[in-house]
């Protein structure tokens, strides 16, 4: 699947979902989580697991002492995230938005203006605040404390329909010489402004960011196939796996809402820190780089 044809999917489930949503029942929260964690968990994080494609060609990483540091400063810093939650989870969760925004924000492709990739990026943030600011407060509460939570969708949400409106402005300003771009970037503006914000994130989260990243480290690393892209991030996705059981038994005392939003939120944000310490080396230097070296890499 070429990105093209993967952007253009993802248009498709994101405007089928808007057009089917008025009329299907409304789904608990709840229930929202019990279905929707275990979707991200299987077709979401994988893209993750794919970092020591990465660490061998950028680092040479080869011996398994080599291996094992890179593991273990991975580890760490995954671990700093989760003790940060514990110790003030409303600077995690300010933090995770932030860093979340920026990350996202490398998903359009080609020479894109820094304009452009902001506003893509904060619209994940903003987009949900537009229509559901009730609910986006609840999924936060059980993240930080309700005051938390609260204090910042009010700090957020002031920036929502102006967000929406420069999400507009800038998709038909780029339409003229980059119409596949503007039309993926006012597709998530929708999806997450229209769709549940659980539905909406879980779409543009497998979909889009971690459907085109697994197609970059594709074509980044000649792998050639998904299979073997596949038989690479085997491991860390069992490794991921029993960390999300082990933190499963940890948090057995709290409901089972608060146990999901945690689980799945907090998780994401501790691999979302060493993942980016990887990969946006790669984003900021150009992808094209990876795809001339790896040839050389494989040879050496």
């Amino acid at each position: 699947m070429s990105l093209k044809i993967q952007g253009l999917v993802f248009i498709a489930l994101a405007w089928l979902a808007i057009v089917a949503m008025p009329w299907l029942p409304l789904l608990d929260l709840q229930f929202q989580l019990a279905v929707l964690s275990p979707v991200i968990l299987l077709l979401g994080v994988p893209h993750g697991a794919l970092d020591i494609v990465f660490a061998r060609q950028l680092a040479g990483l080869r011996s398994t002492a080599a291996f094992s540091l890179f593991l273990l400063a991975y580890l760490g810093a995954a671990a700093l995230v989760v003790a940060l939650w514990w110790w003030t989870p409303g600077v995690f969760l300010a933090a995770f938005l932030l860093i979340s925004a920026f990350h996202f924000s490398g998903d359009p492709e080609g020479q894109t203006p820094i304009w452009f990739r902001i506003l893509y990026g904060g619209a994940i943030i903003f987009c949900p605040l537009v229509l559901h600011q009730a609910e986006v407060s609840r999924l936060f509460a059980f993240l930080a404390g309700a005051p938390a939570a609260q204090a910042i969708v009010t700090s957020l949400q002031w920036a929502a329909v102006p967000w929406v409106i420069g999400v507009a402005v800038a998709a038909l300003v780029s339409a003229k010489r980059h119409l596949m771009r503007s039309v993926e970037l006012v597709s998530v503006a929708a999806l997450l402004s229209l769709t549940p914000p659980l539905i909406g994130f879980t779409l543009f989260f497998c979909c889009m960011h971690s459907a085109r990243h697994v197609i970059r480290t594709r074509d980044y690393s000649h792998a050639g196939t998904l299979r073997h892209l596949l038989r690479i991030a085997a491991w860390p996705m069992f490794a991921t796996a029993a960390s999300v059981a082990a933190a499963w038994w940890l948090l057995g005392g709290e409901p089972l809402a608060t146990r999901l939003v945690q689980l799945l939120f907090v998780g994401l944000a501790a691999l979302t820190v060493p993942h980016m310490a990887v990969v946006e080396r790669v984003r900021l230097s150009g992808w094209m780089l990876g795809r001339r070296q790896a040839p050389k890499a494989r040879m050496g």
